[in-house]
C-alpha cells in the first residue's frame, strides 16, 4: 500500500544523504560515522602495508600510535613491511612472489643495470642505490627480500594494499617495473621497454592471483584495498594529465570496490574519498596541491583507528589526537619516487642554460628555500638544495676525490649536483675561482645532528660530562662529521669563497623544541670556531637574526604537524629573503 510522502529512500539513515553524511560534517575535525563495514577477525592484528606512497604513511601512523606493524629488516630507506620500495600496481607485487618460484616466467635474473662494475636492481630502483658489486650479491639480496616477504606474510592478520597507477612500465620479455627505467635508476631504451596501462580486467585478475598466493601462505590473511589520493606526476597516455589522473584513479576505485563488494577476504578502506571529497579552505593537500598533508594523513588514520580498535567510537579528530601522539619523521617527507618525475623536467629545463655564474648554492631545503628568495632578488646562481637534511647526516653519498661527493639519496640528488659540478668545474677550466662563491648548510643539519650529537656523548661519556664546551663537540665534528666537512674544506683549498650559513633561530619559539635551543647555538659556535681555524667565512644567522630583529614570530613557519608540532626547522618566506639581503654583502666581499 503506498504512503503519502513515503519513497524508497525515506527509511535510509543520515549517512545516505549528501547533505547529512558530508556537508554536516566538519571536515577535519570530525570523524565520518559508518564511513566503513570493515569487521577484522582480531581484537589487536598484526598488520602490514604494501603498496604506493601513500602506504607509507600507514607504517608511519601505525610505527607512531604503537600497533602491530611488521617492519621490513631489511628495507631501511622507507617505513614499509617489505623490501621492496613502492609498488604502484597489483602486477608489481605479483612478480614478487615469482621470484623464486620454480618454473615460473620471471628470471631473478632480469631487470638489472650495470655501469662502472657496479650492478642495480630496477624492481627496486631505490633500494642500494649506490649499487652491488655484482650480479650475484643482486641476486641474493632479491632472494633475502623473497623470503623475508613470505616469512612477514605469515605472521600478517592484515595486510592493507595501496593501489596508485594503472600506468606503467614492461620490457620485452615481460618484467613490469615500479618506475620508468632511467628516471631513478638505469637507461631508458625504447627497444626493451614500453608504456603499459593496465585494464580493469587485468587488475582484477592480478588482485585475484594475489590473494590465492597470500592465502597459499596463510588461509587466515585478511585484505584491505585502498586507493592513493595522491595524484599522477605525468601520464604517457596522449589525455591532459588532469583527465589521465581521474580516469586512473576512478579505475583503480572501481576495482577496489568490486574485489570488496565480491570476495570475503577483501574489504575497502576509503582514503581516497576522505583527501578528495570537496572541502572550503582545503587542509588535504600542500601548496603543490599534489603532496597530503600530515594533518590530511592523521584525519584518514583516525577513520582507520575505528577498523583496528574495536572500542573506539566516533569522536572529533581533537579528542584522537589527545589521546594519540604520532611522532613526526625529522623531514616529514615521504620517499615518492614519481615525483622525481617533476624534478627530472626542471633539470631538463636548466639544463639549457650553460653560462657560468658566480654564485652557487648547494645543500638542504633551506638552500632551495633560499634560492627562491635570491632569484626574487634577481641574483645570479645556481644550484640549490641537493639533498634532505638526514640524506647529508646519515651520510647518503660518497666521497670521490674528481666530484668531491656522489649523493646516494636518489637519482635526481645526483643530477642537481652533476648541474652544480659543472658550474664549479667551469670557473676551475676557465681560471676565474676568485670570482666563485659558494653558500652552503652542510654540516648544519641541527634537527638531525643534535641527536646524533647526543647520542655520541652518551657512548663516549657513559658516566656523563659535568659542562658541554667546544671542545666535545669538536671531537664528534672528527668522529661523525668528517667527510663533511672535508667536502668543504676541497671547495675553499681549491680556490672558491666557501660561505657556511647557521640554521634558523626558531627552536626557541616553540615548546616542543625550545629545550634544544642553548645545544643548538653550542653548536652553532663549535661550527664556526672550525672554520675559523680554515679561514672559511661561517655567517651565525641565529644569532645575527636575535640582535637585528624585533618581531621575529612574523618569520616563522606557519606549518604544524598533525600531531600539534610546528616546524620549528624552517622559516617562512620572509625569513630567507631576510637571509638572502643579509648574505648578499657577504658575497660581493672579495
Amino acid at each position: 500500500m503506498q504512503k503519502t510522502g513515503f519513497t524508497p529512500y525515506s527509511h535510509q539513515g543520515d549517512s545516505s544523504f549528501w547533505r547529512t553524511g558530508v556537508v554536516d560534517i566538519k571536515l577535519g575535525h570530525e570523524i565520518f560515522p559508518k564511513l566503513h563495514n570493515i569487521h577484522l577477525n582480531q581484537r589487536t592484528p598484526r598488520i602490514s602495508s604494501i603498496g604506493s606512497c601513500f602506504a607509507q604513511h600507514v607504517g608511519k601512523w601505525l610505527n607512531a600510535g604503537s600497533y602491530l606493524f611488521n617492519q621490513s629488516k631489511l628495507e631501511s630507506n622507507q617505513v614499509s613491511s617489505f623490501a621492496f620500495g613502492n609498488l604502484y600496481t597489483p602486477r608489481g607485487f605479483l612478480q614478487w612472489f615469482d621470484i623464486e618460484e620454480r618454473g615460473s616466467q620471471l628470471d631473478i635474473n632480469c631487470a638489472t643495470y650495470c655501469k662502472d662494475n657496479k650492478y642495480y636492481d630496477l624492481l627496486r630502483p631505490n633500494f642500494n642505490p649506490a649499487g652491488f658489486d655484482s650480479l650475484a650479491d643482486l641476486v641474493t639480496a632479491r632472494s633475502e627480500a623473497s623470503a623475508e616477504m613470505r616469512s612477514t606474510i605469515t605472521t600478517t592478520d592484515v595486510l592493507v594494499f595501496t593501489l596508485g597507477l594503472t600506468e606503467a612500465w614492461r620490457d620485452n620479455k615481460g618484467v613490469f617495473y615500479p618506475s620508468c627505467p632511467g628516471i631513478i635508476s638505469g637507461k631508458f631504451d625504447d627497444s626493451i621497454y614500453q608504456f603499459h596501462n593496465f585494464s580493469y580486467e587485468e587488475l582484477c585478475a592480478d588482485l585475484k592471483a594475489i590473494s590465492a598466493r597470500l592465502k597459499s601462505i596463510n588461509p587466515a590473511i585478511q585484505i584491505i584495498l585502498t586507493v592513493s589520493p595522491v595524484p599522477l606526476t605525468a601520464t604517457m597516455t596522449d589525455k591532459h594529465i588532469l583527465v589521465a589522473n581521474q580516469g586512473s584513479k576512478s579505475l583503480l576505485r572501481t576495482v577496489a570496490g568490486f574485489m570488496s563488494d565480491h570476495y570475503s577476504e577483501f574489504s575497502y578502506f576509503p582514503s581516497y574519498e576522505l583527501i578528495t571529497v570537496p572541502n572550503a579552505g582545503d587542509f588535504r593537500f600542500e601548496s603543490n596541491l599534489r603532496s597530503v598533508t600530515p594533518q590530511a594523513v592523521n584525519y584518514v588514520m583516525q577513520h582507520f583507528k575505528t577498523v583496528i580498535d574495536k572500542q573506539s567510537s566516533p569522536k572529533t579528530v581533537q579528542d584522537e589526537t589527545a589521546q594519540t601522539t604520532i611522532e613526526q619523521p625529522d623531514t616529514n617527507e615521504v620517499v615518492c619516487e614519481d615525483e622525481l618525475l617533476e624534478a627530472t623536467k626542471k633539470l631538463q629545463g636548466s639544463q639549457q642554460q650553460t653560462q657560468k655564474v658566480n654564485l652557487t648554492l648547494f645543500g638542504d631545503s633551506h638552500m632551495g628555500k633560499l634560492s627562491r628568495s635570491l632569484n626574487q632578488l634577481d641574483i645570479p646562481h645556481c644550484g640549490g638544495m641537493v639533498m634532505n637534511g638526514s640524506g647529508f647526516s646519515q651520510k647518503k653519498f660518497a666521497m670521490c676525490d674528481a666530484e668531491y661527493f656522489v649523493p646516494l639519496e636518489s637519482a635526481i640528488s645526483r643530477k642537481l649536483w652533476s648541474e652544480i659540478l659543472v658550474n664549479l668545474n667551469t670557473h676551475q677550466q676557465d681560471k676565474t675561482l676568485a670570482n666563485s662563491t659558494i653558500i652552503t648548510n652542510l654540516g648544519m643539519q641541527t634537527h638531525q645532528n643534535i641527536s646524533r650529537f647526543s647520542t655520541w656523548l652518551e657512548q663516549t661519556y657513559p658516566e656523563g660530562v659535568d659542562e658541554i664546551t667546544t671542545k666535545e663537540f669538536v671531537d664528534y665534528f672528527n668522529d661523525d662529521l668528517t667527510d663533511q666537512l672535508s667536502i668543504l674544506l676541497k671547495l675553499h683549498n681549491q680556490g672558491h669563497k666557501v660561505i657556511v650559513v647557521s640554521d634558523p633561530p626558531f627552536c626557541q619559539y616553540f615548546k616542543e623544541s625550545k629545550s634544544m635551543t642553548n645545544l643548538i647555538y653550542s653548536y652553532f659556535y663549535a661550527v664556526e670556531y672550525v672554520w675559523s681555524q680554515f679561514g672559511l667565512t661561517f655567517f651565525n644567522a641565529a644569532t645575527t637574526f636575535d640582535q637585528e630583529v624585533t618581531d621575529p614570530e612574523t618569520y616563522l613557519s606557519g606549518i604544524q604537524y598533525a600531531d600539534g608540532n610546528h616546524d620549528w626547522i624552517h622559516g617562512n618566506d620572509k625569513y630567507y629573503s631576510w637571509l638572502a639581503n643579509k648574505l648578499i654583502p657577504l658575497i660581493q666581499q672579495k
